[in-house]
């Protein structure tokens, strides 16, 4: 079956956003977007039919057919008639996502405003998703904008697939890429400061020659920056097209947790993030 980037739609502002990105990630790709529009049908599963007491309303599963063929529509029109197609899943959207999401090289979903509420919310689908999906997943907060593509690198497994996905971003968008490494100064180091700061400097620059080698037209800088990496990333967000981290750090626990940096990046992050997991081959 040919491979397809998935997305998650509902009738909010932020999943249309996601679609738009979807399909445009599509476009660059040469790929078909499959849409998903997911609800719970509450009425089925209700154990008190036919007692007296609450009943849930029935669905109203014309919007939601409705709310799926508009997006179908809308990457068909981009895409091509073979470039859209949709299910509407009696299921919860993480689940159904997921469900979907093992023929996907790319997952997308959108995510509210950052306030608690919305957060819990958000940790319900995009984390879940983030967390659990077999391929990228791209987590869309606010319109689509030019700027650097930034990624965040630690040396781990995890980071150098989220820095090859970068430079395949910066290649495919035309964006400039940013790579950086964060790391905080202890106030005893067996070797001075300065000479720490070298000797990292020179292992990224070191790192990221493959990569150069295998994409001569993305135009990349790499910086070694003082401080909490997802606070230097969140204020890297500012400015960037695309925030690409690992899926966890070297203490997560892989397909269960999403790991801190990835997490507050999810939830505070100006730009839209990719969460960039292991290739079930490497």
């Amino acid at each position: 079956m040919r491979k397809y980037i998935l997305v998650g739609v509902d009738d909010t502002s932020e999943s249309q956003l996601a679609l738009h990105w979807a399909v445009d990630a599509a476009e660059g790709r040469g790929l078909a977007v499959r849409v998903v529009r997911a609800y719970l049908n509450e009425l089925s599963r209700w154990p008190a039919l036919g007692v007296e007491g609450y009943v849930p309303p029935p669905m109203p599963l014309d919007k939601f057919q409705h709310e799926l063929d508009h997006a179908v529509q809308y990457a068909r029109d981009r895409l091509g008639r073979d470039g859209g197609s949709g299910w509407l899943a009696n299921s919860d959207a993480a689940n159904a996502i997921l469900l979907e999401a093992g023929q996907a090289e790319l997952v997308v979903v959108g995510t509210r405003s950052r306030n608690k509420v919305s957060a819990a919310v958000m940790g319900s689908v995009a984390t879940s998703v983030a967390a659990k999906a077999p391929c990228p997943v791209v987590v869309v907060r606010g319109e689509r904008r030019t700027g650097p593509v930034v990624v965040g690198s630690d040396g781990s497994t995890e980071s150098a697939e989220a820095v090859e996905f970068a430079f395949e971003e910066a290649a495919r968008t035309g964006q400039p890429l940013r790579v950086v490494y964060c790391w905080q100064p202890l106030d005893q180091h067996v070797s001075p400061i300065a000479s720490t700061e070298e000797l990292l400097t020179n292992w990224l620059a070191e790192s990221l020659e493959p990569y150069r080698d295998k994409f001569p037209t993305v135009r990349v800088t790499a910086s070694l920056l003082e401080g909490r990496a997802s606070a230097r990333l969140i204020e890297l967000s500012e400015d960037a097209s695309l925030m690409v981290v690992g899926s966890r750090g070297r203490g997560g626990v892989t397909g269960l947790l999403l790991g801190s940096v990835s997490q507050s990046l999810l939830h505070h992050a100006d730009a839209p993030v990719a969460v960039v997991r292991r290739h079930k081959e490497s």
